[in-house]
């Protein structure tokens, strides 16, 4: 994987399904809740229900309220960038990811195995010594298309 790219980027508003777990939970096929949410995406179920999506349709997924980082619980929003909160439809949620400072990685090849592998990469990155400091605010991924997938992690 290259080595991350130090960016600072503008706020942006999401709509989608959200979850509360863990790192714990997301490491056991059965207490696993994200899968379910890619499952609907990939159904196309969320399309139908927000037809004003910005970012040429790109799902995007946010990590944020962690609790006791970084194994402890968080949240995460799978969903689509929109304008704001008056295009968030009934039944689902909605949340404003402020403007922040952050390395982008990017991780290449087949999902979710590439984006699982980026993600332990960026684990050790910030394990070495001289490394930024994470924030644990907002981090977010961008689903440029099947093969590509950028994952910027805010930093302080």
């Amino acid at each position: 994987m290259d080595k991350p790219v130090r960016t600072s980027e503008s706020g942006f508003f999401v709509a989608g399904y959200e979850v509360r777990t863990s790192q714990r939970a997301e490491a056991d096929p059965q207490t696993a809740k994200i899968p379910a949410l890619w499952e609907k995406i990939e159904r196309g179920e969320l399309e139908l229900l927000i037809p004003k999506r910005l970012a040429k349709g790109k799902p995007f997924v946010v990590y944020y309220n962690h609790q006791d980082p970084p194994h402890g619980p968080y949240s995460v929003l799978l969903g689509y960038q929109v304008i704001g909160s008056d295009d968030v439809p009934p039944g689902l949620s909605g949340l404003n990811v402020p403007a922040g400072r952050y390395l982008m990685f990017t991780a290449l090849g087949p999902r979710p195995g590439s984006v699982a592998q980026a993600w332990h990469f960026i684990q050790s990155y910030f394990e070495q010594p001289g490394a930024p400091r994470r924030a644990y605010t907002f981090d977010y991924e961008v689903h440029e298309n099947s093969q590509r997938v950028s994952i910027f992690v805010a930093i302080r």
